[in-house]
């Protein structure tokens, strides 16, 4: 797949052609918790989306959790994703939906997983396994769309709400699948394969 800049239709850094080889699936992720570290805060909202070779969305998980018990809730966190306490206290437990998300992204090999600045969203994604006492499926590899998104476009640091503005014209909506989906839409944008 061919890269191009942001800017401009034509292939990103003086006309060199790069291609992006996709040698798996991808699984684009976002999560949304109750703050910025996974040993205070919990992760309540996951959503993914799980790419073939072409980027092209094959399907789709989305999912509440429920908070472990003592997890710090940062008001500012919870302001911005707009999830209810009443949504929390309905929401499913850890075990339930790792075990779904298991499922969901158990393709044979592993997917990589990809997203915007994809450590943060793996570290809570990891603490979930541990809580479930389910191991880890996925690599080591990482594919983190925002890095890419720097390289290209020749912006560091772009956040993500910038960053779907200027390539989509659309706001974040901070929601796990919304996120994941603008995410991929950005990847594909830059591939060359989305609109």
């Amino acid at each position: 797949m061919t890269f191009v800049s942001p800017h401009s239709s034509k292939p990103a850094m003086n006309s060199h052609i790069h291609t992006f080889p996709v040698e798996r699936e991808l699984l684009v992720l976002d999560v949304e918790t109750t703050g910025l570290r996974p040993d205070r805060n919990a992760c309540i909202e996951i959503g993914a989306l799980l790419l073939d070779r072409n980027l092209q969305i094959n399907s789709s998980f989305s999912s509440l959790v429920c908070p472990w018990q003592g997890a710090e809730i940062v008001p500012e966190a919870m302001q911005k994703n707009r999830i209810t306490p009443q949504e929390l206290a309905a929401a499913p437990p850890i075990q339930e939906v790792v075990k779904e998300f298991h499922a969901f992204a158990a393709v044979n090999p592993a997917p990589l997983i990809a997203g915007w600045n994809v450590w943060f969203d793996v570290g809570f994604l990891k603490d979930l396994y541990s809580r479930a006492a389910l191991k880890w499926p996925f690599g080591h590899r990482l594919a983190d769309v925002q890095s890419v998104f720097s390289y290209f476009s020749g912006f560091a640091g772009t956040s993500q709400e910038e960053a779907i503005k200027q390539m989509l014209n659309e706001s974040q909506s901070h929601r796990a699948l919304a996120d994941a989906t603008q995410t991929t839409k950005i990847l594909q944008k830059m591939a060359g394969v989305h609109p």
